[in-house]
């Protein structure tokens, strides 16, 4: 009988268990502050989690007071009653219990420079591809020779400062890299969108000279990288594929006057013309500053991956 009295306690301080991860998930997506934690392509999946926890948290706690043994014992042949010790179990059951207290008692954070000091900055999606003077020709040729026809029939030279493209169209939707290279090539004033951050940032890395003396605007929180100059800094984001455990830090320099001081992890839009510069013997683009707009944190600070092919 004490046996079963122990056995019926372990099944219900499991199904208290399962029943305090419903609970934190629960909040998390009431909240709203998930999305500090994932990807929104995963939230779906929590919903469902949600679900069963629930489900099996409920029928954990429902077999530790039932009084038919046959809902306790499964008859399988195996003995399930905890045999361990009281320091074992206690580990064991901690290993559940200090993550639920964690994630009630403290607040949420957001990932700042003290991560990106650690984890490092990319300043590219794909460094692979350096930039290079071929890299510019091979773009000018494929888009001189595709063009834009405007109304009147008239193909508008695409790398031309001053055509139909006076701006990034905020409601264009990219099937694909290419359509967004080519928008970004023909507008006069490269403003990168929180959706196409990384893809963004990749295609400017790819093909500076291209982009050399274009204007570009964009959000991100201030970086201080050790090794930059003291009038440089990095406006950078936190990328996320799946969640916070996979996080990136994706950036481009900036350089700056003491009338545009920058306090580190300070958010900030940053408007600026795109010049070149050399980080360990890589080309890289660089923002000359003009302006700095200090903003409120994003309610979504982070940029996600989108695949885009």
């Amino acid at each position: 009988m004490r046996k079963e009295t122990d056995y019926r306690f372990h099944i219900l301080l499991r199904g208290v268990v399962l029943i305090g991860f419903f609970l934190l998930l629960f909040k998390l997506l009431l909240s709203g502050d998930i999305q500090n934690f994932i990807a929104p392509k995963m939230i779906p999946f929590s919903y469902l989690s949600v679900i069963i926890l629930l489900v099996l948290g409920v029928i954990q706690i429902w077999r530790s007071g039932s009084k038919n043994r046959t809902d306790l014992f499964c008859n399988c042949g195996f003995d399930h009653n905890n045999a361990g010790s009281f320091i074992g179990s206690f580990f064991i059951y901690s290993l559940f219990l200090t993550p639920l207290l964690i994630g009630f008692w403290f607040p949420d954070t957001v990932l700042d420079s003290s991560i990106a000091a650690k984890r490092g900055i990319n300043y590219g999606a794909n460094l692979s591809e350096q930039n290079s003077e071929d890299a510019y020709l091979s773009a000018e040729n494929t888009y001189n020779n595709v063009g834009l026809e405007g109304d009147n029939g008239i193909v508008v030279d695409p790398l031309a400062e001053n055509n139909l493209y006076e701006g990034y169209d905020e409601s264009m939707e990219y099937k694909n890299r290419e359509e967004l290279k080519k928008e970004l090539l023909n507008s006069s004033k490269v403003v990168v969108k929180d959706e196409y951050y990384l893809d963004s940032l990749d295609i400017i890395v790819n093909n500076i000279n291209a982009f050399v003396g274009k204007e570009i605007e964009l959000i991100g929180f201030v970086f201080k990288e050790p090794e930059l100059a003291a009038d440089q800094f990095v406006v950078a984001r936190f990328a996320i594929s799946c969640c916070i455990a996979d996080s990136t830090v994706f950036g481009i320099i900036a350089s700056t006057d003491m009338s545009h001081p920058v306090i580190t992890d300070e958010w900030i839009r940053t408007t600026g013309i795109i010049s070149k510069t050399t980080v360990d013997g890589f080309e890289l683009p660089m923002i000359e500053v003009k302006k700095i707009e200090r903003i409120e944190q994003p309610e979504d600070p982070y940029v996600y991956e989108l695949y885009m092919p």
